[in-house]
């Protein structure tokens, strides 16, 4: 018998909850630790199509990268988005587990999957970034091309288009932020998922190249990955339980 607290164990072991920052709200959302757990669930976000999902596939749990509950709440109210969501959980008895930033730091991060999959060599951490090699220096406009074949999205690049990338960072979601740490660690672009204009003028000035994947599309990526790392555990292949990659999204 699988529980949701067997699955947050298999999870913390995979990227340890004492690493998230202090303003994030991964681990148990909702729910209760001792419930049995046949089916998972597992999604980028907790939305109603992901519920509805749950609901349908008769999955127990949730496993989500962004948390509910992110803001602190002062009633429990169908009449906003959150508050439904909430309420439909607690009336399916499905449980919630997140891993955000505890996720974004470990190997099984968005950012860490979009390096394998751009087939880069030395892959290597600098906190929330992952950098690592081209075989060989190509333009900006080049590996745009490549970035947007591993998201299957289109990607906006803040830049000199005609730059030469050798060392490409990587950082999901919403980090432009670290276009300067990755500056510092060679990299001569910075793939993430949200560019601010200042940040992308600041960037430009100093010649290094942004790319922007949206926050959904740097991050999506990860979802059947940790699906599939979860499905391979040997708990979880003891129990006979079933991990799904969430087909619902409002993207």
């Amino acid at each position: 018998m699988l529980t949701v607290r067997d699955v947050y164990d298999i999870l913390n072991e995979m990227a340890p909850y004492d690493t998230q920052e202090d303003f994030d709200n991964s681990g148990l959302n909702v729910g209760k630790s001792s419930n049995e757990v046949h089916k998972i669930l597992v999604a980028l976000d907790v939305n109603e199509n992901v519920v509805n999902e749950a609901v349908e596939t008769g999955a127990e749990l949730i496993v989500s990268h962004h948390p509910l509950l992110f803001h602190a709440r002062k009633n429990l109210v169908e009449e906003d988005p959150e508050g439904r969501i909430l309420c439909k959980l607690v009336r399916n008895n499905i449980s919630v587990i997140s891993a955000h930033t505890n996720l974004d730091l470990s190997v099984h991060s968005g950012s860490a999957c979009i390096a394998r999959k751009l087939g880069l060599a030395n892959i290597r951490s600098e906190e929330f970034l992952y950098l690592g090699e081209l075989n060989e220096p190509v333009t900006a406009d080049e590996l745009n091309n490549r970035i947007e074949n591993v998201l299957h999205a289109p990607v906006r690049i803040y830049g000199n288009r005609g730059k030469m990338i050798s060392t490409l960072a990587i950082a999901g979601g919403a980090y432009d932020i670290g276009f300067t740490q990755a500056m510092e660690c060679g990299a001569q672009a910075l793939l993430t998922g949200e560019v601010r204009h200042h940040n992308a003028l600041a960037a430009s000035m100093e010649d290094f190249v942004l790319f922007d994947g949206t926050h959904y599309g740097t991050e999506a990526i990860l979802v059947p990955e940790l699906a599939n790392t979860l499905q391979k555990q040997q708990v979880v292949v003891q129990s006979n339980v079933k991990v799904y990659s969430s087909g619902a999204s409002i993207f």
